[in-house]
């Protein structure tokens, strides 16, 4: 995925003060905003520290192929930006 991209949807994230939903060739994980302690972009990796450094997960970022910055849910449907990569 485009580091831009990435870059784009993790600053987002943090100045609405909403969730992170990372999709990678392995796993879906989301990263509340409420529990992250830092959160990098690296060269060729997202690293996110979680409670207080008890939990540090590393993404590959071109394994990354769907990034969704997850707002406050509503009674009704949520509402979702997505940031994907499309390949062509």
């Amino acid at each position: 995925m485009d580091r831009a991209l990435i870059e784009k949807a993790v600053d987002e994230a943090r100045n609405e003060g909403a969730n992170l939903v990372i999709w990678d060739k392995r796993d879906t994980f989301t990263v509340e905003q409420d529990a992250v302690a830092d959160l990098q972009i690296n060269d060729d990796h997202l690293r996110v520290n979680m409670q207080e450094g008890k939990v540090t997960v590393f993404v590959d970022l071109d394994s990354i192929y769907k990034l969704v910055v997850e707002r406050e849910r509503s009674p009704r449907a949520g509402t979702r930006a997505g940031f994907g990569a499309a390949s062509s």
